[in-house]
């Protein structure tokens, strides 16, 4: 019985490798509110190229674009990641209340990237500092 488990867990991690397909697409390619998204917030901004990542249960999209932002996006064309090491993350795409926070708390640093899940938001400064905030933007934790 124990190897018939072990064979059995064996064989779907190899399903589950093999099904991961990440692929080169089109922009026109993604969903419409990622299209839209990178349409109102970096407008002027050459694509480098468009990645979707197909797996069993979900699909993923990234972007990277010409001035170093990289954007992820879930199967349903919503924002999960946007970064930018060069030049920090455009004000307009980060709640207000955060970016009031950064630059009230820490006004020397740079918002580098910014990630949100079902649950909360999680800011990285350029000082290293992270912040960890409710979706309403009321920050509830320090990471570094």
């Amino acid at each position: 019985m124990k190897r018939f488990i072990l064979t059995f867990a064996l064989l779907l991690g190899f399903a589950y490798v093999a099904s991961a397909d990440e692929r080169p697409i089109e922009l026109s390619q993604m969903p419409k509110a990622a299209q839209t998204f990178i349409a109102n917030n970096f407008a002027g901004k050459a694509l480098l190229y468009a990645n979707v990542d197909r797996e069993i249960l979900d699909t993923d999209y990234e972007v990277r674009l010409e001035d170093g932002t990289q954007i992820e996006f879930n199967g349903s064309g919503q924002w999960t990641k946007i970064s930018n090491k060069r030049v920090g993350v455009p004000q307009s795409v980060i709640p207000a209340n955060i970016v009031q926070y950064a630059q009230k708390s820490y006004p020397e640093a740079t918002i580098l990237s910014i990630e949100r899940d079902t649950r909360n938001y999680e800011v990285k400064l350029s000082n290293g500092l992270e912040l960890v905030f409710t979706l309403d933007g009321k920050l509830i934790g320090y990471d570094d």
